[in-house]
């Protein structure tokens, strides 16, 4: 057993990472990595009977989507090194619906009606919206300002952010963030 105590007299018991990167390929697309590793300060006895060690990782899950430049999925590539049941992998396979698909309004809607539910894993399909937000800071931005290769690239930011408008409180029509990214 790992005793961790904070400051404030917590005992930890559940870690979970998630980890997301976003990659200008040579060939001129992206791949949007995403990480995800649970893992608990105490030992855990598995459906298969297996134990899994205090600290150890239990659910080790990978994905990368490599998308274009206008945010459709090209390929997809998933990994689960470590899971609690043989079972678990049987998912991998479903997620190549995600081809074809785009980021943008509606995914996270999207992503539920394909991967909900027995459809998918539930790990990675949480997994898909950090790495949708990932896409969304990394290839407008990117396209305009660290890498820019046609005419349309230099509008790729201005025109992202514009689509963000009343998607949150900051970014509500009337606040001064809008209102900068308007103009």
């Amino acid at each position: 057993m790992i005793d961790e105590v904070d400051e404030w007299g917590r005992r930890l018991i559940h870690r979970r990472k998630v980890e997301c990167q976003g990659f200008l390929r040579a060939d001129g697309l992206w791949d949007i990595e995403g990480r995800l590793n649970d893992s608990k300060t105490h030992p855990v006895t598995l459906a298969e009977g297996r134990t899994v060690a205090a600290g150890q990782t239990y659910h080790g899950m990978f994905m990368r989507l490599t998308l274009d430049d206008d945010l459709v999925v090209r390929e997809v590539h998933v990994a689960m090194p470590d899971v609690p049941t043989s079972q678990c992998r049987g998912a991998m396979p479903g997620y190549e619906k995600l081809l074809g698909e785009r980021i943008g309004t509606g995914f996270s809607r999207r992503i539920k009606a394909l991967f909900g539910g027995v459809g998918g894993c539930v790990h990675l399909t949480e997994l898909l919206l950090p790495i949708a937000t990932t896409a969304f800071q990394t290839i407008p931005m990117a396209r305009a300002m660290v890498a820019p290769r046609t005419a349309a690239d230099a509008e790729a930011y201005r025109n992202a952010t514009g689509r963000l408008i009343n998607t949150c409180h900051a970014l509500r029509e009337d606040s001064p963030v809008a209102i900068f990214l308007k103009t």
